[in-house]
């Protein structure tokens, strides 16, 4: 008895320790970093939610999160300049409300994403609570510390759960939700049908992409659960809860958005999509199903949910350039997920899985056990899969992060598989800890080992994935340690930096064969002085980079002539600090030059 009250004891004050931590990193990664390119229109976007009471802003994404986010300015008040908003969800107005919000705060504005950023961190707390849980009663041989660990020490969540986006929300109220559907299957009343509703209802208010995963996994899932338990005869009755569960879930998404405008017919709805406004559609809004029948079927749904479904589904038919391995392509690979897993991931964890993986093939495994799996594997599988078949353009592997709390939870089976790998296993936790924390707090610019570090991370990625506008504060200390110099700078992102007190002018620019492309002072690149340089637009982003002054200019591969000089310091891996002397210009310039010629 005493020592099980000591070990009980010496369990709280370890996770207490480590929750204080991990409390302390979130708020040291949320002060460091400035708002995201994504980041600084979700927040209007859930102020917009709560003030306006309208959802046109980001509504490529359900709002639950960044109204959760926006929740505290209903007190502070900070000032709104709704100008740029556009009544049309289509038009994507949010970036230029986010820059707006920006200006009309001034520095004021950073104290509102702090906060916002932890609150949504309470979503990433909530995933390793559910991967603690999940584990314990679906992997009996398993510790459910392990994949709580894994969670804790994941780059990509500590990277974007103190930020304002659905990602994390959607991976931990997506992996609750499935733990509620296999309660649901061991015992199918009424109470576990509520809250499976409920939890569906939640992930379904954060992310489209559990629209198609949720009703994929319950079809895979139910028969085989039921066929292995002898239990076919109850699948009627498993549908009828299903529905009832479907009825709640419903209910709680169109309690997000306020019902705002549930059960218009599905025929008076305008799209913008081929897919549902119609293949010659163009430019203009349409509807496929407005002359026939089930046009005029009342949507139980609110009318901004399908029409965020319509415009993110435009978005992959238009198609984007996307980069991968040192190359750019209007729209994306269907292996690129595959290799930012490759590249992103801790080793560590990839072992982990991998062994896993091994493991289930070749050790004995009851039929209860082959279920367990089925359920635990096939949304990540689903998310992985469905995600990868929107080759229209490829930028974040964040998207596919709500697939890694189950493939946490997959990996506790290799604690049971005897003394070795038990000892490994924690070999192989503190070398992941060394190299996440190494690299605290940029996090987002984390690339493995194997793959050479951040610091060849861009020759793999780029965006979300290493670049993303995170590091402008960083830039303003390094300026304001160096007050003589004149700097110029090309960066990605979509604030004005001159807002958060960064003075700077554009870099001359260098096209081949366009000697007429120069800056304000009629100069080509390169030129001697001091740059500041993204990484994005080192290797050749497509962007509108701002000017420091209220201007800019859109850059299509104007200053990747940079990529032949040695940066002389890095702001947290994303933005390459260079001092270009004339030997230097005049060396790459006659680079350049032959380059052209050839």
């Amino acid at each position: 008895m005493k020592y099980g009250t000591a070990y009980r004891r010496h369990r709280t004050i370890a996770c207490v320790l480590v929750l204080s931590l991990q409390l302390g990193l979130w708020i040291w990664s949320s002060s460091t970093h400035s708002p995201t390119i994504d980041e600084a229109a979700h927040l209007p976007a859930g102020i917009s939610h709560w003030e306006l009471g309208r959802f046109e802003l980001y509504s490529v994404n359900p709002p639950l999160a960044d109204m959760l986010a926006a929740l505290p300015t209903r007190y502070t008040r900070p000032n709104m300049d709704w100008s740029s908003y556009q009544v049309h969800s289509h038009l994507r107005s949010e970036i230029a409300v986010g820059r707006d919000f920006l200006r009309a705060n001034s520095c004021t504005a950073l104290r509102h994403f702090v906060i916002g950023r932890l609150i949504l961190c309470g979503f990433a707390l909530l995933g390793m609570a559910v991967c603690w849980k999940y584990t314990k009663v679906a992997v009996p041989d398993g510790k459910p510390w392990f994949p709580a660990t894994l969670f804790v020490l994941s780059p990509t969540f500590l990277a974007f759960a103190p930020v304002i986006t659905p990602d994390v929300a959607a991976a931990a109220l997506g992996c609750l939700a499935v733990h509620r559907f296999r309660l649901f299957l061991l015992d199918v009343s009424s109470t576990n049908t509520a809250w499976l509703g409920i939890t569906t209802g939640l992930a379904l208010a954060t992310k489209f992409t559990w629209c198609l995963v949720f009703p994929l996994t319950a079809v895979v899932v139910l028969p085989v659960w039921r066929w292995v338990g002898n239990e076919c005869r109850t699948v009627l009755r498993d549908v009828l809860h299903l529905c009832i569960a479907s009825a709640i879930a419903i209910w709680v998404v169109n309690l997000t958005y306020g019902f705002d405008q549930t059960l218009t017919p599905l025929g008076e709805i305008e799209f913008v999509s081929s897919t549902f406004g119609g293949e010659e559609l163009g430019e203009s809004t349409g509807n496929r199903f407005r002359e026939t029948a089930i046009g005029r079927v009342p949507v139980p749904l609110p009318k901004l949910y399908l029409q965020g479904i319509d415009v993110q589904k435009r978005d992959f038919e238009r198609g984007y350039r996307s980069y991968l391995m040192g190359e750019w392509r209007h729209g994306g690979w269907w292996y690129y997920y595959l290799v930012a897993m490759a590249v992103k991931i801790p080793h560590a964890t990839q072992i982990l899985f991998l062994v896993a993986t091994i493991s289930l093939l070749r050790r004995t495994t009851t039929r209860e056990q082959w279920r367990e799996y089925l359920l635990l594997l096939t949304p990540p599988t689903l998310i992985i899969a469905l995600v990868s078949s929107q080759t229209g353009f490829n930028h974040h592997m964040r998207y596919i992060l709500p697939a890694f709390p189950f493939l946490y939870i997959f990996t506790a089976r290799v604690w049971s598989l005897g003394k070795l790998w038990r000892r490994l296993t924690v070999v192989l936790l503190i070398w992941q800890a060394a190299s996440v924390l190494w690299h605290s707090p940029h996090w987002m610019s984390y690339f493995n080992e194997g793959s050479g570090g951040p610091k060849n991370g861009h020759y793999w990625l780029v965006d979300s994935n290493i670049d993303w506008g995170q590091d402008l504060l960083g830039l303003r200390e390094w300026q304001e340690d160096h007050p003589d110099i004149a700097l110029r700078a090309a960066l990605f992102t979509s604030i004005d930096p001159a807002d958060l007190g960064l003075r700077f002018e554009l870099p001359p620019p260098y096209l081949v064969d366009q000697p007429d492309v120069t800056d304000r002072h009629g100069q080509r690149g390169p030129q001697p002085g001091w740059y500041a340089i993204s990484v994005c637009q080192l290797r050749g982003h497509h962007f509108w980079v701002p000017g420091g002054t209220g201007s800019g200019m859109r850059s299509e591969g104007h200053f990747t002539y940079f990529q032949m000089l040695e940066p002389l310091e890095t702001i947290g891996h994303s933005i390459y600090i260079y001092n270009v002397t004339q030997e230097q210009a005049d060396a790459v310039r006659a680079k350049l030059r032959q380059r052209a010629s050839q």
